[in-house]
């Protein structure tokens, strides 16, 4: 029996005591909060995505940096894995199919994981220390043997795992501090930048757009020739676009965007062409082109497309060729300057972190090849995703497979 210390009481971090006790070691599990998994409790809009209901397979595709590094973890336990974990453990849960087969609590009530797991712990007889913030590792000849806590407590362990997140959300105790720590024993933590996140626009008119809810966009760059896109709901704001779609195209650019101005494309009827939109707009000569459209865009947006372009709705059989091809030209492809995002504070996810290229995951054990008998986990690692319930599955595999191998 080994003493293994878990920093960070996340979904990961609890996977991880979880599976390192039922291991039969001595498992002490320090959370800096007073409550286990409180950005847990906001996921999902407070639903909880628990993870995606798709084949594991089709996972990496969803995953947008360093998505090799986590064969092992997902392999190791699967999306099915996990539902049949929360099965066992009395959890029920839902699958929304016309949702991106989404996974949620059946009440849509994050606590109820949180209950689920804490059960567990107990179950396992998993020592859990609350308002306990680790300010440093005690490292000796390259092995870590304990931490060190904000009250000068030292805890002496055989190994560490690190679960403490990333720096989205700080106020839920990911703030960042553990990289200072890491980078202080040797680790590279590569640049951090916010990921599944609102994006800013530089033009102005954006804010008469604002309030204005989309379906189906197809949003769009190019990054040295290489052509980016999603296609899902999005919302126009103040500040610029936020939305499904564009909280999954935001972790693809944050990298490039963080130093430059990125125009962007947006096409809001990416199923219709140039051609069919022409003929909408004639297909009744005598009513007025924003009732001839009225079908397939929201009539307040087009009103502000009209004004953005200086024309005034008029009866189709009176519109110039050329004013028709700016309406089409506008619809299939609105031109913004994203010029960045509105902050890591705010991102749902952390993109960068501790370096892949430092942890052993070929071997199937989350350890450290700087520091022997040091382990990570989740978020604090340098790989995410996109929204769909793939950055919690991360979080419980690399979770499940640190626990496993201590």
């Amino acid at each position: 029996m080994s003493k293994i210390i878990v920093v960070g009481g996340g979904p990961s971090g609890m996977m991880a005591a979880l599976n390192a006790s039922k291991s039969n070691h001595e498992v002490i599990l320090l959370e800096r909060n007073g409550e286990l998994g409180r950005k847990l409790l906001l996921t999902g809009g407070g639903r909880c995505n628990i993870t995606n209901n798709r084949d594991i397979e089709d996972f990496f595709d969803k995953v947008v940096n360093n998505k090799k590094f986590l064969y092992s973890s997902f392999y190791s336990f699967t999306n099915k894995d996990l539902l049949s974990y929360f099965e066992e453990n009395n959890l029920e849960y839902k699958i929304e199919t016309d949702n991106d087969h989404k996974v949620y609590t059946k009440s849509d009530k994050s606590e109820e994981v949180i209950e689920a797991l804490k059960s567990d712990l107990k179950a396992n007889k998993v020592k859990i220390l609350y308002n306990t913030k680790v300010v440093d590792l005690i490292i000796e000849n390259n092995t870590v043997i304990g931490v060190k806590t904000e009250n000068n407590q030292t805890i002496l362990a055989d190994k560490v795992i690190i679960s403490t997140g990333g720096k989205s959300y700080p106020n839920t105790g990911s703030d960042g501090m553990m990289y200072e720590i890491l980078k202080k024993y040797g680790h590279t933590i590569n640049k951090i930048y916010p990921a599944l996140i609102p994006l800013t626009v530089k033009e102005s008119f954006i804010k008469k757009l604002q309030g204005i809810s989309m379906r189906n966009v197809e949003i769009s760059c190019k990054i040295k020739k290489k052509k980016i896109s999603q296609v899902g709901d999005m919302l126009f704001a103040h500040f610029g676009l936020t939305g499904p779609a564009v909280l999954k195209f935001s972790s693809y650019i944050t990298k490039y965007i963080d130093e430059n101005e990125l125009e962007i494309s947006l096409d809001f009827l990416p199923s219709i062409t140039r051609d069919e939109i022409s003929k909408l707009i004639r297909e009744n000569p005598n009513k007025n082109v924003i009732n001839n459209l009225k079908g397939l865009l929201p009539q307040n947006f087009l009103k502000e497309i009209f004004n953005l372009l200086d024309l005034t709705d008029k009866k189709a059989n009176e519109l110039s060729k050329s004013d028709e091809l700016k309406i089409v030209e506008c619809i299939k492809s609105m031109k913004l300057t994203c010029n960045g995002s509105i902050g890591i504070k705010a991102s749902q996810v952390t993109s960068g972190g501790v370096s892949v290229k430092e942890i052993n995951s070929s071997t199937m054990d989350m350890e450290s090849k700087l520091i022997e008998n040091l382990f990570f986990t989740g978020e604090v690692i340098d790989v995410d995703a996109e929204t769909g319930g793939y950055n919690l599955q991360i979080a419980f595999s690399t979770g499940y497979l640190a626990g496993i191998s201590v």
